[in-house]
């Protein structure tokens, strides 16, 4: 492949995930987050096995009710990262201009990665509780995509006391290179329970 065909191919790649943050596909986005933990925990499955409804859950795959929300860095828009890239990559000559210097990420605690899905459980949980949805029937599901740091799972994961709190029946994390199952009820999906609080790593696979 030369470098011009590369470019074109490059470019396709943006487009496609340009696409797939439309609106329009939302339940694509929020299916492929799911995709990604079962690859993760090594369940095989077929498409047909997972279904949309009146949400929440986002997306229900054979006994689960996945709720999807993705965890970013703060003040990051995936849909204008990747519009930016589309015009970016349409617009380069040479491979050359597409490197960037970026700088190092810093290292976070299990602990801090953690902790960076308050913010998002604590409002659905209000917002579930106004609406009167029952977030015991929920297993939810954190995208994580961040660029400025990168987790450290040689450090420890708290217990999860505040999202347990929340009445949630599980909580997972995937990310491009890793998957957990934070906490998983007995009423939780088996092949979620049988994972519980075991740090899955891989090499690094299809993101956004």
């Amino acid at each position: 492949m030369n470098e011009r065909d590369y470019l074109r191919l490059l470019t396709r790649h943006a487009e496609q995930a340009n696409d797939l943050l439309s609106n329009a596909r939302k339940w694509e986005r929020e299916r492929w987050a799911c995709q990604r933990l079962l690859l993760a925990l090594n369940l095989a499955y077929r498409l047909d096995e997972f279904r949309s409804g009146q949400e929440p859950p986002d997306v229900q795959f054979r006994e689960a009710n996945f709720e999807v929300f993705f965890v970013l860095d703060e003040g990051r828009r995936l849909n204008e990262e990747w519009r930016e890239e589309v015009n970016r990559r349409r617009n380069a000559f040479s491979l050359s201009q597409l490197v960037r210097r970026e700088r190092r990420p810093q290292r976070i605690s299990a602990s801090q990665l953690q902790a960076r899905l308050a913010p998002t459980l604590r409002k659905k949980a209000h917002n579930y509780r106004e609406r009167g949805i029952d977030p015991g029937e929920l297993d939810l599901l954190a995208f994580v995509n961040l660029k400025r740091v990168t987790p450290d799972f040689n450090s420890p994961f708290p217990p999860p006391t505040e999202y347990l709190r929340q009445g949630w029946r599980s909580l997972s994390l995937v990310g491009p290179t890793f998957a957990r199952v934070l906490f998983a009820h007995a009423d939780a999906p088996e092949f979620l329970r049988s994972n519980l609080g075991r740090t899955t790593l891989f090499d690094v696979g299809p993101s956004l």
